[in-house]
């Protein structure tokens, strides 16, 4: 008879052979560099990700206009607030942070709404 532990260790390296693994896919979030605090706060580029949609200066921003709303300012190193709202999908927030990315975004900096409050 084969002992029990013999056995466990044989369905371990089954599974551990026949299982595939996911590559997850990395998005890289430098921090900025040490400036003033004020200065540092006239630059930010506050956005808001609602049930609404995404507000920016209080008026509603489609995905497409991120980057001609806010080409020059992302180009120029500007870093960007985006709040996030409770029961936003984390999906919808990965495609603002990509559309903001591809415009030019470097630094940007996650909130949720409930800690801004």
């Amino acid at each position: 008879m084969t002992p029990l532990i013999d056995v466990v260790f044989i369905l371990l390296l089954f599974f551990m052979l026949t299982s595939t693994f996911v590559v997850r896919r990395n998005m890289d979030m430098a921090t900025p560099s040490t400036t003033s605090t004020q200065d540092m706060m006239d630059k930010v580029i506050n956005l808001e990700l609602s049930a609404d949609g995404l507000t920016f200066d209080g008026r509603l921003l489609a995905l497409d206009d991120i980057h001609d709303v806010l080409n020059v300012r992302l180009a120029s190193g500007d870093p960007v607030s985006l709040v996030v709202s409770q029961g936003i999908p984390l999906e919808t927030t990965v495609e603002v942070m990509d559309a903001l990315k591809a415009s030019g975004g470097r630094a940007i900096a996650l909130q949720s709404a409930e800690a801004t409050q």
